[in-house]
């Protein structure tokens, strides 16, 4: 077991997880255990890695604020547990991934990535599903957890309809989103986002809001930065 849990911190390192690690831990999790996994969610390549990037993952939400809380430790536990019919042991190696991750403290990007190649990019909503919950124990998002949550589901790939569905589960407000803040559908065709920017940009331009006041000012170059932000990120994810 010793061996296995070396091998398999050693992705967290920055290293691949590769086949060997990839064995090691399919052969701790046992073959009752991953025959449960596969009924549970068919088609994974690897059970093992999908194990230990779910847990990589969430323990990243959860340590945003600091280190990783007892309630937070206990979300993530009873995933495996409630879910995946996790003994004690096998429990065991899941603190074990938790304490090395807040140690190490990965990039999360290469594991969402790792995550999304043993599922085939299936169980990506459920990924971001465990993310929210951990977040959530502890109270309201912060601005630095929702952002991080944001950049996982962008990793994932995941549409911000997709995203918002799974906030509203959670009864939080809808997201705000490129097109939100240009006031255009996501269905929008190029021109209309460009024609949508520059009505934006025309109605909110600091030269304009100058005669306001400071504070009524202030706020309008705030909401003019944020309008030249969303466009931005459009321009790189459509190419515009």
């Amino acid at each position: 077991m010793s061996w296995m849990l070396g091998a398999g911190m050693g992705f967290l390192r920055g290293g691949p997880m590769g086949a060997v690690v990839g064995g090691a831990l399919q052969h701790f999790l046992g073959k009752k255990l991953q025959q449960k996994i596969r009924k549970s969610l068919p088609g994974l390549v690897d059970e093992g890695v999908f194990v230990t990037c779910v847990a990589v993952v969430m323990t990243k939400i959860a340590m945003i604020s600091g280190p990783v809380k007892p309630r937070s430790r206990i979300i993530i536990k009873n995933f495996f547990n409630k879910n995946l019919n996790y003994s004690d042991a096998e429990l065991g190696f899941i603190d074990k991934v938790v304490d090395e991750t807040q140690r190490v403290r990965p990039d999360l990007e290469p594991i969402v990535s790792q995550y999304c190649k043993v599922c085939h990019n299936h169980y990506t909503s459920l990924l971001l599903a465990l993310a929210y919950q951990v977040a959530l124990v502890e109270g309201d998002l912060t601005d630095d957890v929702q952002k991080e949550l944001n950049r996982l589901a962008g990793f994932l790939k995941l549409s911000y309809e997709l995203h918002d569905s799974l906030r509203d589960k959670y009864c939080l407000e809808a997201l705000k989103t490129p097109y939100t803040i240009l006031e255009i559908p996501s269905d929008a065709t190029n021109i209309e986002i460009k024609k949508a920017y520059r009505q934006r940009v025309m109605q909110y331009h600091p030269d304009k809001a100058a005669y306001l006041g400071e504070e009524q000012a202030q706020e309008a170059h705030l909401k003019f930065l944020e309008i030249m932000e969303a466009y931005q990120e459009l321009e790189r994810v459509r190419g515009i």
